[in-house]
């Protein structure tokens, strides 16, 4: 049981290692000429091992903006170790600036790293040949001299290959020697030709290698623009079951296959128009007209595309409406025989404007202003009245789902507004006329705008609202039409958006 118990602590101290991969450490104090550090980690709260290589990275930024935000400040090798402390010298400088006394630093270091990462089991070939077929001899080996079948395939029948051809060794990495047979009198020696590495030199210089390699890949991957440590971690969480799983699968599956090929289809788009920018009017000269028409083709393409990227980017603060309403109400009376009026409409012209364009809460709140000629009736005691309204109108409206601007996209938007104006109002059976002063506070409407990418669009809108009417002038001093009248309108209307 004891046994049992040492075996699993010895295990779990294994474990935790890794995690000192990314040390945070603080600067304590430099040398005038800065090239000697001395950071606040040690072999017992850092992990760290004497002859150490490290890179020293620095946070210019904050993790959550979309900007640069982790930069190397220099290379360094471990030269002194204590318990809480170490020492270190530059021996590549690339940000001296960035070094200063007393604040934190990212410290990389290759033995923690690299914890774990076995070392590459190194072989030794050395070839001898005659001289002048040192270089066919040297590359046979090299290639697993697979062309040997090859040399002989009138001996050997061809089959159905079952595999791909395959080379087992049980070194990871061979270093090569050649040597060639030099004959003096009657005894022939070896003569070197090219002597490789030593296995340590190799096996070092590969190690500190992967150890950059790993750094960069680190760097790039926290400074692009798109990284969000939320989606990292989520990516990493283990599964509640266990804590060795992984809740997503390694393996890149359909979708992010297809989101890889789109970053590198972008990558190589740019280099296409920078090689037209530097080269201007002469970038076509060195295609065939077959090659130039696909050429144009996908610069066509891109260009509509970035046309679609910044009509997102840069979007319109103002849209002009043309609307054409309908009336769902009818307050007209059955009794008028004679008179009815059965064209009821109304046109509208609207300018809405977004003040605060690119706010990420106030985008969705517009203001508008109106002009509405209306034609409607009434019934005005036993008598129809006709209706023909002038009016302004001033509201505002707000966008739950989608801002006014977005394109391709339907945004429902809900408002309220004032309206105050004139109307004439006739009873022609009677053969009374009258002026009366419009005002309608609040209406209420609620609708859907829908904007394509060639600034044109379409909206759909409900409305309602309440005209208050207070006659000032009449052709009759006693007649039937009303000294104020109360007219709801419910009016569903159909327009044309044309934004700038």
């Amino acid at each position: 049981m004891i046994a049992r118990t040492v075996t699993l602590f010895m295990l779990l101290a294994a474990m935790i290692p890794p995690a000192w991969g990314l040390n945070g450490s603080r600067l304590l104090s430099h040398t005038v000429s800065g090239q000697t550090l001395q950071f606040d980690l040690g072999y017992e709260n850092g992990g760290v091992r004497i002859g150490d290589f490290g890179v020293i990275i620095k946070e210019v930024k904050d993790p959550n903006v979309r900007d640069l935000r982790l930069v190397p400040v220099g290379k360094a090798k471990n030269i002194k170790l204590n318990a809480n402390d170490s020492v270190w010298v530059l021996y590549k400088t690339i940000d001296r600036s960035l070094l200063k006394v007393g604040e934190k630093y990212l410290l990389f270091t290759e033995s923690a790293l690299l914890y774990g990462k076995r070392d590459l089991r190194l072989g030794k070939i050395t070839v001898v040949t005659d001289e002048e077929k040192a270089a066919y001899a040297a590359q046979n080996t090299l290639t697993d001299d697979k062309d040997r079948i090859a040399k002989l395939k009138e001996t050997y029948p061809e089959a159905e290959p079952l595999h791909g051809s395959e080379a087992r060794s049980d070194n990871d990495v061979d270093l090569v020697e050649v040597e060639a047979w030099n004959k003096v009198k009657d005894s022939k020696h070896r003569t070197s030709l090219y002597k490789s590495p030593y296995k340590s030199d190799f096996q070092r210089q590969l190690r500190l290698e992967t150890f950059e390699k790993m750094v960069t890949a680190y760097l790039k991957k926290v400074n692009d623009p798109n990284f969000n440590y939320d989606a990292f971690y989520d990516d990493q969480m283990k599964t509640e079951f266990s804590n060795e799983f992984r809740k997503k699968s390694a393996v890149a599956n359909e979708y992010q296959d297809f989101l890889s090929v789109q970053g590198q289809k972008a990558s190589s788009d740019a280099k296409l128009y920078r090689a037209i920018l530097e080269k201007g009017d002469s970038w076509s000269e060195d295609f065939s007209d077959e090659e130039l028409r696909s050429v144009l083709r996908e610069v066509s393409i891109l260009q509509e595309r970035d046309r679609r990227k910044f009509i997102v980017a840069n979007p319109n603060p103002y849209a002009f409406h043309f609307d054409y309403g309908m009336a769902l109400n009818d307050e007209q009376t059955d009794s008028d025989v004679g008179h009815r009026r059965g064209t009821r409409f109304a046109v509208e012209l609207e300018l809405e404007a977004t003040p605060f364009v690119n706010h990420p809460t106030l985008e969705r709140i517009t203001l508008h202003g109106s002009f509405r000629a209306n034609r409607n009736a009434f019934a005005a005691g036993s008598f129809n009245a006709d209706l023909n309204e002038l009016s302004l109108g001033v509201g505002v409206n707000w966008y739950p789902i989608y801002a006014p601007h977005v394109v391709e996209a339907p945004s429902i938007f809900i408002g309220t507004y004032m309206r105050s104006g004139w109307a004439s109002v006739a009873a022609p059976t009677f053969g009374e006329e009258g002026n009366y002063t419009v005002l309608s506070i609040p209406g209420i409407r609620t609708g859907m705008r829908y904007n394509f990418q060639n600034d044109f669009g379409l909206r759909i809108l409900a409305s309602f609202e309440v005209l208050t009417l207070d006659q000032y002038e009449s052709t009759k001093i006693v007649g039937i039409l009303p000294q104020q009248k109360r007219l709801t309108e419910g009016k569903i209307s159909f327009g044309l958006v044309y934004s700038f």
